[in-house]
Formats: structure tokens, sequence, C-alpha cells
């Protein structure tokens, strides 16, 4: 007679020695069953495969009993789509793709979904270790698909609407999807938009066409004090007209305000639209004396230049230091100066002006000053022709007596054989080299 079981595989038991001598957990990953090729299924140690495998698939789970720590059981999801066969056997598999463990179960048809098959099967596989903790529970809700009993057992109103207390009610807060709370039924917490409508009106005039209300909840005011609802008459079936009773005297100014429960209730702002229902939002940045995102760029457009006193460059500002960056990226940036200080790769960045070291010099712009640059071109340093004439000597050093002194102070006595080279007519007539005034460097940061 047939004897129904499961065992581990020689490979199972090294599998188990191995992860207790080293500590680390078996890692089951895969279930597979098979139909024994039409047969019952003998059991053998040796086994690595099974005798005729027919679906295999990553494990629904793995979940410990919870009255003995030493026995599990695997659960494998095989969908509604998969069948045609019969299961006699069934196997796990470690992560390295081993046959851990292998049963024999009695013949069950596993039906095909064009035989009728309208639901999943679920298989448990049921096996025993020697310690605990040899075996990675796998609980991956990405993966895990919920049996029914679990779902009956689990998705409850509690689960789903916890809070609350007897006799109240779930009320939705607001238009997002579960955002609900709980409330007293006899609470109520209503408003009204009020719709306003103005005409004038004219000696003698009794009857009033309204093109924006109707007389459904009106008020009616003349001149702003409000008219008692018995002095003016709904029409009895077309519910934009009323008659005065008692004809107007003069030219009046007629409000009609509809839904008005307090006698002035504006329109509110809903908190899931963010003041995007702010009837005009230029208004509301002037009350609050604040600019807009576009004024605020104007303010520090890109492309402007600015030095700091410190080592990086603040948010919004790159360091003016030549690199290239990415057209897209900084693509107001681009908009500004485009390829003036060097086109990166040509397609997809440009460069930034280099402004290390430098000074900045006004752009000519037409004024002949520095005529023939280029806005944004760089310039050699240079210095004027030194004048033969006019040298004067001055204590501690040399100086010009026709423009001013130049004073070398105890200058060495090269740069004295020079300028009195100059002097005499016998040497340079200029002097090369970077002239600069006394300064401090700060980092050059360009706006993007």
């Amino acid at each position: 007679m047939p004897t129904y079981k499961s065992i581990h595989t020689a490979l199972g038991l090294q599998a188990i020695a191995a992860a207790e001598a080293a500590g680390t957990p078996i890692n089951i990953t895969h279930m597979a069953v098979g139909d024994g090729n039409g047969n019952f299924v003998d059991l053998a140690d040796t086994m690595t495969t099974l005798v005729s495998e027919r679906f295999r698939d990553p494990i629904n789970r793995v979940y410990q009993d919870p009255e003995r720590d030493n026995k599990y059981t695997a659960e494998l999801v095989i969908p509604a789509s998969v069948g045609g066969f019969t299961i006699r056997e069934m196997g796990l598999f470690d992560v390295d793709g081993n046959l851990f463990a292998i049963g024999n179960v009695p013949a069950s048809v596993k039906p095909a979904e064009g035989e009728g098959a309208f639901a999943d099967t679920i298989v448990r596989f049921e096996f025993l270790v020697t310690n605990a903790t040899v075996v990675t529970l796998q609980i991956d809700p990405n993966v895990a698909v919920a049996t029914q009993s679990w779902i009956l057992n689990n998705i409850t109103m509690a689960a789903l609407l916890p809070g609350g207390t007897t006799g109240q009610v779930a009320r939705k807060q607001s238009n997002a999807d579960g955002d609900i709370i709980w409330a007293d039924p006899d609470q109520a917490n209503i408003t009204v938009d009020t719709i306003e409508e103005k005409q004038e009106l004219v000696d003698g005039q009794t009857v009033v066409t309204l093109a924006i209300c109707t007389t459904r909840g009106l008020a009616v005011y003349v001149d702003g004090e409000r008219v008692p609802s018995d002095e003016w008459t709904p029409h009895p079936t077309d519910p934009t007209e009323f008659t005065f009773n008692t004809a107007i005297v003069g030219t009046h100014e007629l409000i009609c305000a509809q839904n008005e429960p307090t006698g002035n209730a504006p329109a509110p702002l809903e908190r899931s639209k963010n003041l995007a229902d702010v009837e005009s939002k230029a208004t509301s940045r002037d009350n609050l004396d604040i600019f807009s995102r576009a004024e605020s760029r104007q303010m520090s457009p890109a492309g402007m230049l600015a030095h700091f006193a410190r080592n990086s460059a603040p948010n919004g500002w790159l360091k003016a230091n030549g690199a290239a960056v990415g057209r897209v990226a900084y693509a107001d940036l681009f908009a500004a100066i485009g390829t003036t200080f060097g086109a990166g790769d040509g397609f997809n960045t440009f460069n930034l002006p280099d402004l290390r070291g430098e000074f900045l010099r006004g752009w000519d712009d037409g004024r002949g000053v520095d005529a023939g640059r280029v806005l944004g071109s760089w310039q050699n340093a240079a210095s004027p022709p030194i004048p033969t004439a006019g040298w004067d000597s001055v204590p501690g050093g040399l100086g010009l007596a026709e423009q001013g002194r130049l004073i070398i102070g105890s200058g060495t006595r090269e740069i004295s054989e020079t300028l009195e080279s100059v002097r005499q007519g016998t040497g340079s007539r200029s002097i090369t080299g970077t002239n600069h005034p006394r300064n401090r460097a700060m980092l050059a940061c360009i706006k993007f």
C-alpha cells in the first residue's frame, strides 16, 4: 500500500548541517509539482529532481508552525490558467537550485482553464528541521498571494476603518481617496456659495427678470437696503422673474443675492487646491506685499554676475570658472548668454565665463574708447609707453616730472638702471608684466 510522506534529500541534509555549523539560514525560494510519469513516486534521498516536473514557481511564503518551532510549511500558488496534469509529487528548492526536500501525495487532478478551472490552486508542503534557526521565513508582499481564508481573517472593517466610537459615522474630510474622519451623525458643517447679480432699476419698474440668480433662496437689496420678502412676489412658474408689490420711484441700484444665510457669505477657498482658486493672484500678492516668481527672477536675471565672500556658489548661482554645463539643465542661462564664452561639446553643453583672476571692464558698445571689442571677449595685459623726457630723481627712487611722480621707493638697482636707461633714451620704453591696484580676491559667480 502506498505511503505518502516527505523527506529531506541528501543535498537538503547537507544544507541543514552547513547552516547549523556556519549560522547562515537556508533560503528556500522555489517549489515544484510533478505527475511522476503517471505512477506513484517512491522517494529516495538521492533524488536531485522530480520524476516528472510539470510546474515550478517562486514560493508564495514559508511560515513556522505556531506550536512546533521546527515544523515549517511552504506554500505554492498554481494559477487557474496552469493545468492539465495530475499532481503526484512535489519538491522544495533552495536559492542555489538544489532539491532540498521531496514528497509524494495522493493523485490530485489540476484541470486546465478550458476544463473548468476557475480558481488558483494552493499546494502546501510541510517539513521538519532539527534546528528552528536554519530556515529563512519568506513573506514578501510583492510575491505573496493572499488566500481566501487569510482575507476573511484579516481584512475586516475594524482594520480598514480604525478609530471612532459607538454611534459615530465615517465622514469624508477631503476629496482624497480614503481621507475620512469619524464624527457624530448630528454634526453638520455646511458652507453655501453666495450668487449675486446687479441691475439698475428705472422709474416705474415693477417686474425684474434675473440673468444669473433665481428666486429660490433670494435676498433683494435696493440701494443697499434689504427689501422684506413680503414686498416682492416671485413668479408662480418662472424662477427667473419676480415683481415688486409697489412700483419703483426714480432710479436705484438693485442687488439680488442667492443662497445668503448670513447676508454675506463669500466663496470659500478649498484647502486641496492650495490657493489655486484665489480670484486674483496679483491682488493677493499686493495685499501680502510679496513678489511673484517672474518678478523675483527680474531682480537677479539669468546671466547676472556677482562676487561672494565665500568659496562655494550660493543656491541659484554657478562659479564663473569656464566650466561646460548642460543646455537643458540651465536653459534660462543658455538663453541669456548662449555660446558667447564657448560652445561646450557643440550640442549638449555650453561654457560659463571664466573670471578667475580677472578684472572686469565695461563693454565699449560703440563708444570708441575700447574700439573693436565684442561682448565677452578677453584682453591681455598692456602698459602704455614710458616717455623718455621729463624724468626727475626723487628721494628714495625715480619719478616723472611732467606726468606726476612715479615712486619706486627703495627699489632694486636693476629697476633703477632700467628706468634710468629709459630716461636717457637708451633702454626699452615699456615695462612688461601685470599691473594691478591693491585688491581682495572674491568668488565670481553667474546667476542661472
